[in-house]
């Protein structure tokens, strides 16, 4: 059907119940691993809840007074609760069982509003992309999500609520609007890259992970909306975008050439101008002579510090090598590679 000028499906809702029913949301700290052991590791921040019974909304800070709250009841109403809320409320004690592509609670009847319309919107078009709770509300009723601090816990839990009162909305709906939209992956495609043994990144086909020591999640320090104002003009306010979704690692400024070099946590690792930066390249295979180093947790006697990088070759002057120093205690680890010159191994032309 198309309405407004965009196709819909009318989804009928099956639902009617009341007594006993809960509408719920959660809010945790943002991480861009979209895994199913990161949802279980992130960080509740705040819930909320609407109580048919009692026809009230509750706030909470306490994880696990909502998990209380939610085993009570006889069924539980969320808009991706199966494919998220669950996982992250399970550590503070509401048991689930994996149900297909997702996760239902335990002894509780279950209705996760987007699930449900992947599951009753016409079968040809089951492959499309899930409806998201935005979009939802903007077919339904004319609206978007207000924009708030994520760091601001007050505005965290507003917004928490504004989620709950839509979502129940839409669950008091006979005939959900569906957009038509086509889904950019249908199936998630896991790949993974490791510098050396201590760094690398983790895709799950929409987002990069990055990681070192053993899996352990990278938080990063800036997000898709940051920018920074450029430390060589002082004039240009740069987009940190690409830096923050991890498609790039440098910024450069449009105006005067300053590159900023940011590491895999998205912190500043170097600031060149632009004659610094051009000067800083290799003449015969065109890579940056650079170095840069991060203290690490450790895998030996305590915490380590790992440099790596690429210097002239000291053999032709012509060319250059890489090299990396692992000052881990308990596993300290030295390494030269060889000129893209002359082909001599520094190792050994050092010995």
């Amino acid at each position: 059907m198309r309405r407004d000028g965009e196709m819909i499906d009318e989804v009928r809702n099956p639902w009617r119940k009341r007594n006993g029913v809960v509408v719920f949301d959660v809010e945790t700290d943002w991480s861009a691993d979209w895994s199913t052991r990161g949802k279980l590791e992130r960080t509740f921040k705040c819930g909320v809840a609407y109580v048919y019974n009692k026809k009230k909304y509750l706030e909470f800070s306490e994880p696990e007074k909502l998990v209380q709250l939610l085993k009570r009841a006889k069924t539980l109403v969320s808009f991706n609760g199966e494919g998220f809320d669950f996982l992250v409320l399970k550590k503070h004690g509401l048991k689930i069982r994996k149900y297909r592509n997702r996760w239902k609670p335990q002894r509780i009847e279950s209705l996760d509003i987007m699930h449900g319309i992947a599951e009753y919107r016409p079968r040809r078009n089951r492959g499309k992309k899930y409806p998201s709770l935005e979009e939802m509300m903007f077919q339904h009723y004319g609206v978007k999500k207000s924009e708030y601090n994520p760091d601001n816990l007050r505005e965290i839990r507003k917004h928490c609520c504004e989620d709950v009162e839509y979502t129940k909305r839409l669950y008091e709906e006979s005939t959900w609007q569906v957009p038509i939209k086509k889904r950019s992956i249908l199936k998630r495609r896991w790949e993974h890259y490791y510098d050396d043994d201590m760094s690398g990144g983790v895709w799950d086909g929409e987002n990069w992970t990055y990681i070192r020591d053993f899996g352990m999640p990278i938080k990063s320090h800036i997000s898709a909306e940051s920018t920074m104002l450029c430390p060589g003009c002082k004039a240009k306010r740069l987009s940190l975008r690409r830096v923050a979704q991890g498609k790039d690692s440098e910024v450069v400024c449009p105006q005067c050439g300053t590159v900023i070099t940011f590491s895999p946590a998205n912190e500043i690792i170097s600031i060149q101008s632009k004659k610094e930066y051009e000067s800083s390249v290799c003449k015969n295979c065109g890579k940056r002579i650079e170095a840069s180093g991060y203290t690490h947790f450790g895998y030996g006697a305590d915490y380590g510090y790992l440099r790596s990088g690429r210097s002239i070759c000291p053999a032709c002057g012509k060319g250059c090598f890489e090299w990396s120093d692992d000052e881990t205690p308990g596993f300290r680890e030295h390494w030269k590679g060889s000129c893209c010159k002359c082909n001599r191994d520094i190792g050994k032309w050092r010995r």
